[in-house]
């Protein structure tokens, strides 16, 4: 592998997982000492047909087939097959694409997991001020929603009904736009929180089955039981029985399907109206239910990309705009419209550190895909520069 190929390996893999710290020192000596390499990589990378091949070569990659084989299939070692994460839409400049990745290329070392920063009216704020990463989440005791906080290792159920003065009975957790959460269970199942998400559970789970309801997303570490007892995590229309095992769940509103993807284990998914038989997936497996249908899917993915928000990361995998301003949305505690209905089709591909401020995520984009943000009554307005 010669300098170029080695500096674009280490670019595109940076999308998708963090580098070592001699890989960061690398890039960063690069990027610092060597403008004429760099010039010569902006150069190869602007050439269309370098970047259509390795587009074609990406579009063959199956990830159900075994490693081994794909690689074959490709011409590609396992260190270059990620490459077509470079590809950030369907047209893109090398300086796009070094701006992606060189922006937070330092951060890997020092990012800190959670960033309490108060959120504050879009009407009266500049883009810039926008910040991400509460930790603050709501109790519903039927009358009233109470704060409380959250810490790195999670909150036990008992000090958060505590905080909460929470009588007996099913407790509400709401975490809103702009946070994010973690609670630890009874059982000592574990809870990330999503920002925009609720969990529905009890105070103590009986003998027998364990049963909690999630809206929004949610990444579970199921504790096992002894006794074998299940876990079910209720959602729009179906449930999932899990036996002990780690799996992410995504179920917003406004969304058309549920999608639950399982990073080890085994997991069973039904309806709720008990029609039809249990659909088991097994590790690298995602399940599409699609809530007007109530048909499944099963399909193979990347667990990095769809787990990448645990990790500090958006990773977007051919995601619209629409999808993307909807998650940022979410996360930044804010509202969009589009100037043109077309942008909301545009492809993106790529990731953009999740604790960033507001400024610098929509400096990526704009950079990869030729658009601009502004403040509009209070919205975020998407437009063409």
């Amino acid at each position: 592998m010669d300098q170029t190929e080695r500096i674009i390996y280490l670019l595109t893999r940076r999308l998708s997982s963090p580098l070592t710290e001699d890989e960061i020192k690398e890039l960063e000596a690069w990027m610092s000492e060597n403008p004429e390499v760099r010039e010569a990589l902006s150069q190869r990378l602007s050439d269309p047909s370098l970047l259509g091949e390795y587009w074609r070569k990406r579009s063959l990659v199956d990830t159900g087939r075994p490693l081994a084989d794909m690689q074959e299939r490709l011409g590609l070692s396992s260190r270059n097959r990620r490459f077509g994460y470079a590809v950030l839409g369907a047209t893109v400049s090398a300086a796009a694409i070094i701006a992606l990745i060189w922006l937070p290329l330092s951060r890997d070392k020092d990012m800190v997991p959670v960033s309490v920063v108060k959120q504050q009216s879009l009407s009266v704020i500049s883009l810039d001020s926008i910040r991400p990463g509460e930790t603050l989440a709501y109790l519903d005791n039927g009358e009233d929603k109470i704060p409380v906080e959250s810490s790195s290792r999670g909150l036990p159920v008992a000090a958060l009904k505590k905080q909460g003065n929470i009588k007996n009975g099913p407790i509400v957790l709401e975490v809103p736009r702009g946070g994010e959460f973690i609670v630890v269970l009874e059982d000592s199942t574990k809870v990330w929180l999503n920002s925009a998400s609720t969990l529905t559970y009890p105070e103590n789970f009986s003998s027998g089955a364990r049963r909690v309801e999630v809206s929004g997303e949610a990444y579970f570490s199921v504790t096992k039981q002894p006794d074998g007892s299940p876990f079910y995590v209720t959602t729009a229309g179906q449930e999932v029985c899990v036996y002990g095992t780690e799996f992410n769940i995504r179920s917003y509103p406004e969304e058309k399907s549920v999608f639950t993807s399982l990073c080890s284990g085994a997991v069973g998914l039904r309806r709720l109206d008990g029609a039809g038989g249990e659909l088991k997936l097994s590790p690298g497996n995602q399940a599409v239910f699609d809530k007007e249908s109530m048909r499944a899917e099963v399909r193979n993915v990347d667990i990095e990309i769809v787990t990448g928000w645990r990790n500090g990361r958006f990773v977007f995998h051919e995601q619209t705009l629409r999808q993307i301003m909807y998650d940022l949305g979410r996360w930044y505690d804010f509202d969009f419209e589009f100037a043109e209905q077309e942008l909301e089709e545009m492809v993106f591909m790529g990731s953009i550190p999740r604790y960033s401020d507001f400024s610098t995520a929509m400096m990526i984009l704009e950079k990869i895909g030729g658009i601009s943000f502004t403040v509009n009554d209070g919205k975020i307005l998407v437009k063409r520069k």
